[in-house]
């Protein structure tokens, strides 16, 4: 990514860090290619923070302790040629491209252009795209550039903390301050995340993230003396593989959407990450050697570029699903060529300060007849460059402004009246329940009834989340002696207390419960929960998910199905299955179901009810 020190022309450059880089953004890119073998591959995001982390410091620390000041116009320039240009170039080209191919991603890219180029992107997450909503269906092409943002504040705010603390302490102070910030960042990921919330806040913030950062700046601090003894290079180079190791484990094995990764999983990733760093800081051994092969450092050269283009391209390609080999194959070719080009016309001449030269050049006054040759050669290729530029960004401007906008759904506005009316309904079904309570004794109910009055008498409670929330209608015509509390970005976790809600404060004694819920996060232990507090006599019925843009949600599925297949008096409505090859069922977003896909979500409740009660009933 963005990393300060990539730059080939730094004192004691590392080359083993370039091999480090480049399997951060591997992982990521394998990530998002959805491979078996990644499902943690987000972890490379936090690798690129380690690596900038201590290569920021290793740059400036020297030049604040024997000069007691930081060339801040040198730097600051430095920084926004080698972030600001690459990233503009895709945004704005991504932004034309959408608007042609994907108006749905259009939109959303629309929205977070200027978040992405001015580096604020995590902060309008968590401010504006938290929400359900923002990302139903395709995310934003831009989404991925939180990372950068978290990069530009450090950048911005990390030269000033070490001005301030060079100034009135020393080095040791220094370190135990980071070491105290680092330890309150990782306290606050720990202490703010709830896993029956949405984690934007967590996973997005720059305190909750600061601590990978420091750990890679403490290491440039502390500049450990590395002893040329062969025993000692030798611990190194064990201790930096078996880190190295241990984050592929780590990537391979725990997904992206764990728990883990808040409770201390990302801070033991940075740490490993720091002893990669130390395992190469000497440039001799094995791993050192391994890590500066020349397909490492070609791709650490670009990795910036890789981790800009790729993300929007694979939405672009597969529209946010789960891809085939031959658009796997085509993502990456285009990549491929995206970040060439960037690398060589955009961000190279940039870095080596091209348009200046270039303005030096126009600005002579040749003496000969080659050097007025020359200058008007360089002029016709400024005015080409100039021109076409400012014809890409006039035509992203006129797409912004004249292009027709496309929802993947409702409006925020209106599906939270949606669900608000559904609470209220549910409270006035659950007056009626207590009010009409009586004692019933399963021994009574000898006599065979129709499907009909089951269906009438049937005392059910829904538990879901947006997805039951849109069948909210068709659910009380078919079970109106049922309750349906539906809610809007609900997570599985939330359902005991849902339940105990009804069960144990309003008294409320039904015939059963319909878990419909999955498509916000993981289940976590949802379901033996809920079996557990609904006891063994009361049906459940739980559904299965449909939301190909997220990528939890055949795990999920599995996960029911296994659970209804071990679990007695547990039914399974397979509405993933019961939706396959169904595209009219749903809204643009292909997740929540439009009114063809409600009456068909409920039926297949419908069918499930009938078979276990007219059984029981019988």
């Amino acid at each position: 990514m963005g990393d300060v020190g990539s730059e080939k022309t730094q004192k004691n450059y590392i080359t083993g860090i370039d091999g480090l880089r480049a399997i951060a953004v591997l992982m990521v890119l394998a990530y998002h290619l959805r491979l078996p073998f990644a499902k943690g591959g987000l972890l490379g995001v936090t690798i690129f923070f380690v690596i900038s982390g201590y290569l920021l410091t290793r740059s400036l620390l020297p030049e604040v302790e024997n000069t007691g000041k930081i060339d801040f116009k040198t730097f600051a320039a430095k920084r926004v040629k080698r972030l600001i240009p690459a990233i503009f170039v895709m945004a704005t080209i991504i932004i034309i491209v959408s608007a042609i191919f994907n108006r749905v991603l259009f939109t959303k890219g629309s929205e977070d252009y200027l978040s992405a180029i001015l580096g604020y992107n995590n902060w309008w997450q968590i401010f504006n795209n938290v929400s359900y909503f923002e990302n139903a269906g395709t995310p934003s092409p831009f989404t991925h550039t939180w990372s950068q943002a978290i990069e530009a504040q450090f950048f911005i705010l990390f030269p000033i903390f070490l001005l301030l603390m060079n100034k009135f302490f020393d080095k040791k102070i220094l370190i135990r301050v980071t070491i105290v910030l680092a330890i309150i960042s990782m306290a606050l990921m720990w202490l703010l995340f709830d896993p029956t919330k949405d984690p934007s806040r967590v996973y997005y913030g720059t305190d909750t993230r600061l601590f990978s950062l420091l750990f890679g700046a403490l290491l440039a601090m502390v500049n450990p003396r590395l002893s040329s003894q062969k025993k000692d290079q030798y611990l190194r180079q064990g201790i930096g593989a078996a880190a190295l190791i241990g984050l592929l484990v780590m990537t391979a094995t725990i997904y992206g959407f764990s728990d883990f990764w808040y409770k201390g999983g990302l801070a033991i990733a940075s740490i490993l990450g720091v002893l990669v760093i130390y395992g190469v800081l000497d440039g001799k051994g094995v791993l050192s050697k391994v890590l500066s092969i020349l397909p490492f450092r070609y791709i650490s050269e670009r990795s910036y570029g890789i981790y800009l283009w790729h993300y929007p391209l694979i939405l672009l390609i597969s529209g946010g699903r789960p891809m085939s080999w031959w658009q796997i194959a085509i993502t990456l070719i285009l990549t491929l060529v995206a970040v060439e080009l960037s690398y060589r016309y955009v961000e190279t001449p940039i870095r080596r300060d091209a348009i200046k030269k270039n303005i030096a050049i126009i600005r002579k006054n040749p003496r000969s007849s080659k050097g007025r040759e020359r200058q008007m050669k360089v002029f016709k290729k400024v005015l080409i460059v100039t021109g076409s530029s400012l014809a890409v960004v006039l035509v992203m401007l006129l797409c912004m402004l004249f292009v027709p906008r496309k929802q993947a759904l409702n409006t925020e506005k209106e599906m939270q009246a949606k669900a608000q009316k559904a609470q209220e309904l549910a409270a006035e079904k659950l007056k009626e329940a207590q009010a009409n309570k009586e004692d019933k004794v399963a021994e009574e109910e000898k006599v065979a009834k129709t499907d009909e009055e089951i269906l009438a008498e049937i005392k059910l409670l829904l538990i879901g989340d947006s997805i039951a929330l849109g069948a909210t209608d068709q659910f009380y015509a078919t079970f109106p002696q049922s309750i349906s509390d539906a809610a809007v970005s609900r997570f599985a976790t939330e359902v005991g207390g849902i339940y105990n809600h009804y069960a144990v404060d309003s008294g409320w004694n039904g015939d059963g419960v319909i878990f419909a819920l999955g498509t916000n996060g993981t289940l976590g232990d949802s379901l033996p929960v809920l079996r557990q507090e609904l006891g063994p006599d009361k049906p459940l019925f739980v559904i299965t998910g449909r939301a190909p843009f997220v990528s939890w949600i055949d795990d999920n599925n599995q996960q029911i199905k296994d659970f209804v297949k071990a679990t007695p008096n547990t039914y399974l409505v397979d509405w993933y299955a019961l939706s396959e090859g169904h595209p009219e069922y749903f809204e643009p977003d292909e997740t929540h179901p439009n009114v063809t896909g409600a009456d068909a979500y409920i039926q297949g409740i419908k069918d499930a009810v009938l078979a276990v009660y007219r059984e029981k009933k019988e």
